[in-house]
């Protein structure tokens, strides 16, 4: 667990980890557990949401899924600032994979049928982050919101 942490929080000058791609899907796992917990509710739905989103995405097993859900878990228990995780997204990821990360959130946030200020508040705070325009911000979520019937 500890060189997870070490890889996570390295700078941007020293050479890629054999596991970076590992630890940017934990980054990217606790970024959506972040908005389950932004409503200080975790609920069942977004939970869900989230293991689908990272089982379909990262193409993982059960094993491997509740694995990743523990670390990330781990690391959102620790996070002090989005900062850290952002900044490895911004050096790692393109434009096209940071929106996909802010499209996931949307994602999560719908899940449960409920848009809460606070997970809204959360995921224009890492589009801003990511260096992503407004305009990014809404289209991801005009994407992920459900139909009006």
């Amino acid at each position: 667990m500890k060189f997870l942490i070490d890889a996570l929080f390295k700078s941007g000058g020293e050479e890629k980890s054999p596991d970076t791609g590992y630890v940017l899907r934990v980054a990217t796992a606790t970024l959506l557990l972040e908005v389950v917990r932004a409503d200080f509710e975790i609920e069942h739905s977004e939970m869900e949401k989230v293991r689908l989103i990272l089982r379909q995405r990262f193409q993982l097993n059960e094993q491997e899924l509740e694995q990743m859900i523990a670390e990330a878990g781990e690391q959102a228990d620790r996070l002090v600032s989005l900062q850290h995780i952002t900044r490895q997204l911004n050096e790692q990821f393109d434009e096209a994979e940071k929106i996909r990360v802010i499209e996931m959130m949307w994602q999560v946030v719908f899940a449960d049928g409920n848009l809460d200020h606070y997970e809204e508040h959360l995921i224009r705070q890492v589009a801003e982050l990511l260096y992503l325009p407004h305009s990014v911000f809404i289209r991801a979520r005009h994407k992920a919101e459900p139909p009006v019937m």
